[in-house]
Protein backbone atom coordinates (compact mmCIF):
# COMPACT_ATOMS: atom_id res chain seq x y z
CA UNK A 1 0.00 0.00 0.00
CA UNK A 2 0.91 3.93 -0.72
CA UNK A 3 1.68 6.07 1.88
CA UNK A 4 -1.64 8.06 0.24
CA UNK A 5 -3.93 4.57 0.86
CA UNK A 6 -2.23 4.14 4.16
CA UNK A 7 -3.96 7.65 4.70
CA UNK A 8 -7.20 7.27 3.35
CA UNK A 9 -7.59 3.89 5.28
CA UNK A 10 -7.20 5.78 8.16
CA UNK A 11 -9.30 8.63 7.52
CA UNK A 12 -12.18 6.06 6.41
CA UNK A 13 -12.03 3.99 9.59
CA UNK A 14 -11.37 6.79 11.46
CA UNK A 15 -15.10 8.93 10.10
CA UNK A 16 -16.74 5.31 10.22
CA UNK A 17 -16.00 4.53 14.10
CA UNK A 18 -16.60 8.34 14.79
CA UNK A 19 -20.31 7.45 13.33
CA UNK A 20 -20.22 4.39 14.82
CA UNK A 21 -19.97 6.23 18.31
CA UNK A 22 -22.36 8.18 17.79
CA UNK A 23 -24.83 6.27 17.10
CA UNK A 24 -24.20 4.49 20.41
CA UNK A 25 -23.65 7.03 22.38
CA UNK A 26 -27.29 8.15 21.51
CA UNK A 27 -28.55 5.01 21.93
CA UNK A 28 -27.14 5.52 25.29
CA UNK A 29 -28.53 8.70 26.15
CA UNK A 30 -31.68 7.77 24.54
CA UNK A 31 -34.99 5.68 25.91
CA UNK A 32 -36.02 2.40 24.99
CA UNK A 33 -36.73 3.33 21.43
CA UNK A 34 -33.39 4.45 20.40
CA UNK A 35 -32.07 1.63 19.45
CA UNK A 36 -34.21 1.76 16.10
CA UNK A 37 -31.91 4.72 15.31
CA UNK A 38 -28.73 2.19 15.14
CA UNK A 39 -30.88 -0.54 13.42
CA UNK A 40 -32.33 2.07 10.91
CA UNK A 41 -28.35 4.07 10.73
CA UNK A 42 -26.05 1.83 10.98
CA UNK A 43 -27.01 -0.24 7.81
CA UNK A 44 -27.22 3.20 5.62
CA UNK A 45 -23.23 3.50 7.04
CA UNK A 46 -23.03 0.24 5.68
CA UNK A 47 -24.18 0.93 2.57
CA UNK A 48 -22.50 4.16 1.90
CA UNK A 49 -19.39 2.42 2.28
CA UNK A 50 -20.59 -0.13 -0.08
CA UNK A 51 -21.60 2.14 -2.74
CA UNK A 52 -18.50 4.01 -2.51
CA UNK A 53 -16.59 0.41 -2.79
CA UNK A 54 -18.33 -0.10 -5.87
CA UNK A 55 -17.70 2.71 -7.31
CA UNK A 56 -13.86 3.64 -7.25
CA UNK A 57 -14.10 -0.46 -8.25
CA UNK A 58 -15.66 0.43 -11.63
CA UNK A 59 -13.51 3.25 -12.44
CA UNK A 60 -10.72 1.25 -11.52
CA UNK A 61 -9.18 3.52 -8.78
CA UNK A 62 -6.98 1.53 -6.21
CA UNK A 63 -8.67 3.14 -3.22
CA UNK A 64 -11.52 0.72 -3.58
CA UNK A 65 -9.66 -2.39 -1.88
CA UNK A 66 -9.78 0.30 1.47
CA UNK A 67 -13.73 0.50 1.26
CA UNK A 68 -14.67 -3.27 0.52
CA UNK A 69 -12.22 -3.80 4.44
CA UNK A 70 -14.67 -1.27 6.09
CA UNK A 71 -17.38 -2.38 3.95
CA UNK A 72 -17.14 -5.80 5.11
CA UNK A 73 -15.76 -4.59 9.04
CA UNK A 74 -18.65 -2.56 8.91
CA UNK A 75 -20.92 -6.11 8.64
CA UNK A 76 -19.33 -8.14 10.97
CA UNK A 77 -19.79 -5.26 13.56
CA UNK A 78 -23.35 -5.07 12.77
CA UNK A 79 -24.18 -7.35 15.68
CA UNK A 80 -21.96 -6.46 18.52
CA UNK A 81 -22.69 -3.42 17.64
CA UNK A 82 -26.46 -3.90 18.43
CA UNK A 83 -25.55 -5.62 21.42
CA UNK A 84 -23.40 -2.72 23.03
CA UNK A 85 -26.13 -0.23 21.73
CA UNK A 86 -28.74 -2.03 23.86
CA UNK A 87 -26.39 -2.63 26.95
CA UNK A 88 -27.60 0.67 28.41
Amino acid sequence: MSNKEINHLIFATIINLVLTGVLIKTAWDGNDKAIIFVVFFYPILILVNLIIWITLSSRRKSEFKIYRVTTIGLIILFLPVLIVASLH
